[in-house]
């Protein structure tokens, strides 16, 4: 079962992701809506339904035709390269030895000092929590009370309002007409319920409005009702109860009810064969007599609601023409568009490595990425090597296409050459950067390129290379100190990688390797094929080969978990030298090929 602490943890990494998509979205439909205020209300209305279809849809839709494609990701990679303009060109802060953590992880690590006993996540989880039970319950109460003085109103059963509302819901092709009921109260009209639908009208409005006027208001309530409107306000509750802390929700939430109460007055004027004056006029002695209020909320439907815009609802109501702004095949093939285009909103990932199969880890450890990662072909000296000429001035590393001009040679320590004197790091031509070194006999060096922190060796694209780094010997070093270029292997690990029917009850996964390692770990991948976490950070045995992490496995499940990711690399030896990209896959018992269907791949993040 999943804890709460991890639970909190996906929710941020969900509110983040949905929070700005959302945001995005609600930006173009206005742009869009705008552009098209001379259509259809009904397309209009269509358009701004999509904000709350988005909040349904997964996070990480992308396509290669979504604006996520073609529209974020370029905008993501040219704002990634930016932000790492200015910083520093050597990363001497050692920080090898960070677990690979998502975004809400991330957050919630640095904001809370990465204490065991407070977590970020969970405050903010509880904080949104507590928003949302307090919208909805204060939407619910104002609802319940209002249903509860339905039972004190006149029911209108017979007479002409009752001829005339049955009369018109068989014009409109309605096999039943809902109850009506007259209120003391000076108001504007409302249709209330989902299941049994009540129409409310004020005394005064029976006695003052004419009966071509009164049939115009029931018109406009049997079409709220024929066209489900209630049902969309409580989705709008819903949505807006999510996501309470976003002003543009809030901004999108109140057009859809402007967008549906004009989508209702096209469908009077052109199917109830109304006067669009003596409609206009209509609209305006309602809210004469009703004083200008309304009780109306976002789960309800009136002639008019708190704060509308009622100057621009009237001007399309005089300006109607049933010749013109039709919702034909014409306006559906556009809403199916934008939909198609607009709502797939994930940007593009990158994978830097793919789950590798159980019997192909040994190959799979060594593979490059088949993506636009840079790629380095060529470093001098060699990564590994040894007998390096202590005389060389300078570190080179070559990568496979043009390069956006930054850099980040990492690491720190006496392991990190030093550099002749006002001299510093230049690119060669656009695929080769140079750094003047000055190398010692009988030494072991490793210069990392980029880091997890710093990726500003970049293509021209703004997409980062790979973390590596190179590590060499010179002259003379004894056994002890060519040793250190070898580099690590995961020689055991618990469970054991392509492992079946392992036992839920495991508590503790390890791995182990050939030899001593420093003090920091990737555990890379994500998801629900990630084994579940307990608190706590992986510890290292005291003789610094074995890692073990507190896990909570569920039965009958498929996990996959990489050690090291072509971007993370904290698996490294105790001098620095990373572990290839490792991962694994094993079963818990009860698990049925195929059951789960296909499996999200998983990367370093």
């Amino acid at each position: 079962m999943i804890g709460i602490e991890q639970f909190a943890v996906r929710w941020l990494n969900w509110a983040i992701a949905a929070s700005w998509q959302v945001g995005l979205l609600v930006c173009l439909i206005a742009v869009l809506t705008f552009l098209l205020r001379g259509a259809s209300a009904r397309l209009r209305y269509g358009l701004w339904l999509l904000v709350l279809l988005k909040v349904f849809l997964p996070t990480t839709l992308s396509v290669s035709w979504g604006v996520g494609h073609w529209g974020v990701t370029p905008i993501a990679a040219l704002t990634k390269a930016t932000s790492d303009a200015l910083e520093p060109v050597a990363d001497e802060s050692g920080e090898i030895g960070q677990k690979t953590l998502s975004v809400g992880e991330r957050v919630a690590d640095v904001l809370s000092g990465g204490s065991p006993t407070f977590s970020l996540a969970r405050v903010v989880f509880a904080v949104w929590a507590a928003g949302c039970v307090a919208l909805w319950l204060a939407v619910g109460w104002r609802y319940w009370r209002l249903t509860q003085t339905t039972h004190a109103m006149r029911q209108i059963d017979e007479g002409p309002v009752r001829v005339e509302i049955e009369r018109l819901a068989e014009q409109l092709a309605m096999r039943s007409a809902p109850e009506v009921y007259a209120t003391e109260q000076s108001v504007s009209p409302m249709l209330i319920g989902v299941f049994s639908p009540k129409i409310v009208l004020p005394e005064s409005f029976l006695n003052r409005l004419s009966a071509e006027e009164l049939q115009m208001i029931l018109a406009h309530e049997l079409v709220h009702w024929r066209r489900r409107d209630t049902w969309v306000g409580w989705l709008q509750v819903f949505v807006q109860g999510l996501f309470w802390f976003h002003p543009l929700v809030w901004f999108a939430n109140a057009r859809i009810r402007h967008e549906r109460e004009c989508a209702c007055d096209e469908t009077v004027l052109r199917e109830g064969r109304c006067d669009r004056d003596g409609y206009g006029e209509t609209i305006i002695r309602v809210l004469a007599a009703a004083r200008g209020r309304s009780l109306v909320m976002a789960n309800m439907a009136g002639i008019f609601e708190r704060g509308s815009l009622l100057q621009i609802r009237l001007e399309e109501i005089m300006s109607f023409d049933p010749n013109k702004r039709r919702f034909g095949w014409l306006s559906r093939a556009l809403l199916i568009a934008v939909a198609l285009v607009l709502l797939p909103m994930a940007a593009t990932r990158v994978q830097a490595d793919k789950p590798g199969d159980a019997t192909a880890v040994a190959a799979k450890a060594t593979e490059r990425p088949k993506t636009n990662w840079p790629t380095i072909v060529e470093t001098s000296p060699k990564i590994g090597a040894t007998e390096v000429d202590p005389a060389t001035k300078e570190i080179s590393v070559t990568f496979d296409r043009d390069m956006g001009g930054g850099m980040s040679w990492t690491g720190g320590g006496p392991e990190f050459p030093t550099s002749p004197e006002g001299s510093k790091a230049t690119w060669k031509d656009k695929r080769t950067c140079v750094l003047p070194v000055q190398l010692k006999g009988e030494s072991y060096y490793r210069v990392g390129i980029n880091s997890t922190k710093y990726r500003n060796f970049q293509s021209e694209q703004g997409v980062p290379a790979e973390t590596t780094a190179i590590f060499f010997t010179t002259v003379g070093a004894k056994a002890p100190l060519t040793n250190r270029v070898r580099v690590p292997k995961l020689t055991k690990s618990v469970p054991e990688i392509g492992a079946k029917d392992v036992k839920p009850a495991l508590k503790v996964l390890s791995v182990t390797f050939d030899m001593p390692m420093g003090e920091g770990m990737s555990f890379t991948g994500g998801g629900p094929t990630f084994p579940g976490t307990e608190s706590g950070r992986p510890q290292w045995s005291k003789d610094g080969r074995t890692c073990t992490m507190a896990i909570a496995l569920e039965a009958g499940k498929k996990y996959e978990l990489g050690l090291n990711s072509f971007t993370h690399k904290n698996f490294t030896s105790k001098w620095g030298v990373p572990l290839e990209p490792v991962q694994f896959t094993f079963t818990t018992e009860g698990y049925k090929e195929g059951a789960e269907g296909t499996t999200a791949e998983t990367s370093g993040k």
